[in-house]
């Protein structure tokens, strides 16, 4: 097995463990706001969840270091590889922001009835659009990733990323009493 291979199998793997783990905390999260409480059992999955993110991330951008200095030029050349580098480095941010300022939030009212706090529904529709972001994110980023070639330059390539995006951030705003309980009082 040549290096090359082995950096890949590398990324691949990192982008399992990274979008695997995004994936199933956004479904661990919807799971655990049903009941309109998110308990510390739940809480301790979400951290662990968020942890193999990190985890992923760290795999994806080591090995894909290694891919890049094999061959500089081709990706620094390439419009898929430049945007998808910016969709990383979104993920990166959102998942700096969700794991500084969400997750502290959350486990506050792990426990509580969360609709019944002001400060947890005010903050709700940040949370909702960061869950959006990594999403939306994620897929694009293995997408892009899959593609072998796109004839689109790397702004076509990110007015397309965005403007799905907006419209994923829109429609969960939309939906958002449905996806998080609406402020009621106490049962």
């Amino acid at each position: 097995m040549d290096q090359h291979t082995i950096f890949t199998i590398f990324h691949i793997l990192g982008v399992a463990v990274g979008a695997g783990g995004a994936f199933l905390s956004d479904a661990m999260f919807f799971s655990s706001v049903k009941d309109e409480r998110i308990s510390r059992t739940e809480m301790r999955f979400l951290f662990l969840g968020g942890k193999m993110v990190w985890i992923g991330i760290a795999i994806l951008l080591v090995s894909g270091l290694f891919l890049v200095f094999e061959n500089p030029q081709r990706y620094l050349a390439s419009s898929k590889f430049l945007a998808k580098m910016t969709i990383v480095a979104v993920i990166i941010l959102n998942g700096a922001v969700f794991h500084l300022h969400h997750i502290p939030r959350l486990y506050r009212h792990a426990g509580h009835h969360f609709p019944s706090s002001d400060e947890f529904m005010r903050k709700a529709p940040f949370l909702l659009g960061s869950g959006v972001v990594s999403v939306v994110s994620w897929v694009s980023a293995l997408v892009l990733g899959a593609s072998h070639k796109l004839p689109y330059g790397y702004f076509t390539i990110m007015a397309g990323y965005l403007v799905i995006l907006a419209l994923a951030l829109v429609i969960s705003q939309l939906l958002k009493k449905r996806i998080i309980a609406h402020p009621k009082k106490r049962p």
